[in-house]
């Protein structure tokens, strides 16, 4: 262990805290998604065919898609911005909130996601260029804003009408750390999706943490069958799941995940 790490457990504070104070947003997304990343065979290699190939089929379409992500993650919604009218985009806290000004606001200090851009129009075929992909998503995300998925309402105190589509990446196993917690927050961000809406949830299985420069952060472990059970006894038909076995080559000491799933779920009417 290295000699500076730092750790929430013997930090004196909650997991909220640890997160809202350390989580540095743009120094995570070049840790796990940032050009020459040791992690993009996983993240973006294998993920992204998928993505393209869900929201291009027509199947998970709407007004409105509301993104749950860890950080200033919003590479994710690339392929789903053709397929939408606007987008809602939540972070943990304020680090990423102050990143997704700056991406919105083309601040030259912001992250760099150009590389996703293109791998994903190279995917579609050169449709159109990148940059316009790029402007696409900027004008159609109309909010972004901080969430706390141990609330009722995750978004507090605003307000907002249930979505169409619910895209959770690397959410509630980073803020919910046992079984209880973790059903108390898929019960609480379900409330954000109509009956009938697509839930799409990307996470990692086996993972016991995670670092982002000398924080090490807890991260929940559960495997395909929790994940599969807990979102059926929640309300949720699971549909297409896939699982993708962890392909980076070592940086174990970054993060210890064994495999990362993709899953599209539907909503039942009534709940």
């Amino acid at each position: 262990m290295e000699k500076n790490l730092l750790e929430q457990k013997s930090s004196g504070l909650s997991l909220k805290e640890f997160l809202d104070k350390n989580l540095d947003g743009k120094l995570t997304f070049e840790t796990f998604f940032g050009k020459g990343s040791g992690f993009c065979d996983d993240t973006i290699d294998q993920l992204f065919p998928y993505l393209i190939k869900l929201f291009s089929s027509g199947h998970v379409k709407g007004n409105t898609l509301i993104q749950m992500a860890l950080a200033p993650y919003i590479h994710y919604i690339i392929p789903a911005c053709e397929y939408f009218t606007e987008i809602i985009v939540g972070t943990a806290n304020d680090s990423g909130l102050r990143e997704l000004e700056k991406w919105r606001t083309n601040d030259a200090n912001t992250v760099d996601m150009m590389h996703i851009f293109q791998f994903v129009c190279d995917r579609e075929g050169n449709r159109i260029t990148a940059i316009e992909k790029h402007n696409m998503l900027q004008s159609k995300m109309k909010q972004v804003l901080i969430y706390d998925v141990t609330k009722s309402n995750p978004f507090s105190p605003v307000v907002l009408p249930q979505v169409d589509c619910l895209l959770l990446s690397h959410c509630l196993e980073i803020h919910a750390l046992d079984n209880e917690g973790f059903c108390s927050a898929l019960k609480n961000v379900s409330l954000l999706l109509k009956p009938g809406g697509n839930l799409i949830m990307i996470v990692d299985t086996g993972a016991t943490f995670y670092m982002v420069g000398k924080f090490k952060f807890p991260h929940m472990c559960f495997d395909v069958d929790y994940l599969r059970k807990t979102l059926t006894d929640e309300g949720f038909c699971v549909g297409e799941l896939k699982e993708f076995p962890r392909k980076a080559v070592g940086l174990m000491d970054v993060c210890d995940y064994s495999a990362i799933i993709i899953l599209n779920a539907r909503k039942e009417a009534g709940r």
